[in-house]
């Protein structure tokens, strides 16, 4: 939406708690859970309360091709080459998906869903996770890989990776955008991951999901969803964190604030004294 001039960092999107789309009616999560709705939002608000009023709007007003076509150059929908065997494409839930597939038409509620990720969008943990590594280096999509390089006995290098990606044609302006948002998910006061990361050393940009299965009113949930960034000015690591049947995003948080702990080397020395407790086990590298 910001690309294609839909809408700008700074614009109001009044959240009354509902919103009509192509005579469906849409409701703010919040209303529903009885806190209200949120009254006027801009991006990175938007992003830091995870309103889907906002996203169904804005979704709307940009219309389900130019999500397609920026789902395509984010990778969404497609494998991302990575060197392990059986790689899922995933869903892709635009018009042709749902013409060749449910051999329907697509109506403008199906936009206003599928803003927010839901309807036919189905992706996968790396194909979700080199999208948010994509917004923290500034557009680059890096093809993932897990072996960096083979080497024989006698030291001599059989092979070596050698990184490749493709640079997404989108303007900076538009990337600060979305990370300004995304820091405001784990730091303003309202923001949905604040609480697992109120007290950590440096700023993390993130996002939370919560994917609906379909079976929220029987004896499953939705899954848990979390993608962030980190140190949010000087990215080192992108991560996404994955619980099906999670309830919400905001409960995959504090994993995520578990791997950025053991990678940035946060978390405390074991003593002595706890490595010879018998209720201690100890990993080592």
């Amino acid at each position: 939406a910001l690309e294609e001039g839909v809408v700008s960092p700074t614009e109001m999107i009044y959240d009354s708690g509902e919103v009509n789309i192509g005579g469906k009616i849409f409701y703010c999560l919040e209303k529903r859970m009885g806190y209200g709705a949120h009254g006027n939002l801009d991006l990175s608000h938007a992003l830091a309360t995870s309103c889907n009023i906002y996203f169904h709007e804005i979704g709307f007003r940009s219309g389900i091709d130019v999500i397609s076509k920026w789902c395509k150059y984010f990778g969404l929908g497609s494998v991302t080459g990575i060197d392990l065997p059986g790689e899922e494409a995933g869903i892709l839930g635009d018009k042709e998906f749902k013409k060749k597939v449910k051999k329907e038409n697509w109506y403008p509620a199906d936009t206003a869903q599928t803003a927010i990720g839901q309807l036919y969008m189905s992706f996968t943990p790396i194909q979700i996770v080199d999208y948010v590594a994509a917004i923290a280096n500034g557009g680059k999509r890096y093809k993932p890989y897990i072996v960096k390089k083979i080497i024989k006995s006698d030291g001599s290098i059989v092979s070596e990776t050698q990184p490749e990606f493709t640079q997404i044609p989108i303007k900076s302006d538009t990337i600060n955008a979305v990370r300004e948002g995304m820091i405001a998910v784990t730091n303003a006061i309202d923001g949905t991951a604040v609480g697992a990361f109120k007290d950590f050393p440096f700023k993390v940009a993130g996002k939370t999901g919560t994917p609906e299965t379909g079976f929220e009113a029987g004896k499953s949930s939705s899954n848990g969803v979390f993608i962030c960034y980190a140190p949010a000015e000087n990215p080192k690591i992108a991560v996404a964190v994955v619980i099906e049947k999670g309830v919400w995003g905001a409960n995959a948080a504090p994993i995520a604030t578990d791997v950025l702990k053991e990678y940035f080397g946060l978390n405390a020395p074991i003593s002595n004294e706890e490595k010879a407790s018998p209720e201690v086990v100890v990993l080592t590298k």
